[in-house]
């Protein structure tokens, strides 16, 4: 992990990061513009147009900040306690209602994958 690569992978997120801002700007689109930078990466990543040597080192480095990166959102969540409180009984249903739904697409998915004639179930 040298200097260079670190800035090296930092300026392809970024500039991922703007291109995707720049062109659902211009689109007028309305979408997160880190998904559309994080779905340009793996397409330049699967094309190999972009190595992972390139941006390994940057992720990493994310990867072990990971958790101060949530500070602003836990923070959010004591400013905001009062309205969270008033509709935490909407909030448990929704996490309740789609882990169930989450665990059967998965459950089906698995099925189907293990059935195909690929599957290691066989």
């Amino acid at each position: 992990m040298t200097p260079s690569s670190i800035l090296k992978g930092t300026a392809v997120l970024l500039f991922l990061q703007g291109v995707s801002t720049v062109v659902l700007n211009l689109c007028g689109i309305k979408f997160p513009p880190a998904l559309l930078a994080m779905i340009l990466l793996l397409v330049l990543l699967l094309s190999g147009v972009i190595r992972v040597r390139t941006i390994e080192d940057v992720c990493d480095i994310l990867i072990e900040k990971m958790g101060m990166l949530f500070l602003p959102a836990g923070v959010s969540i004591l400013l905001y306690l009062d309205v969270i409180l008033a509709e935490s009984t909407a909030i448990v249903a929704t996490v309740i209602i789609s882990s169930f739904m989450i665990l059967i697409v998965t459950a089906v998915f698995l099925n189907f994958m293990l059935k195909s004639k690929g599957g290691a179930g066989k």
